[in-house]
């Protein structure tokens, strides 16, 4: 029996964080599938705030 491939993509978001720190505070934006991987991809030592999360505008090189 053949193996269908899934041709189903995820979205990706550009999720919006407040960045503290000990140096201060920055809004950051991390372009990611989920939010999970957004935090795992955010500096080490900041606690992220979320801020919010938008779509991810194509590009259209036309």
């Amino acid at each position: 029996m053949a193996e269908s491939q899934s041709t189903q993509t995820h979205p990706k978001f550009t999720w919006r964080f407040l960045a503290l720190s000990a140096l201060g505070r920055n809004v950051i934006h991390i372009t990611a599938t989920t939010e999970s991987e957004a935090r795992e991809l955010s500096p080490a030592g900041c606690v992220m705030v979320f801020a919010g999360r938008l779509p991810v505008q194509g590009v259209n090189h036309a």
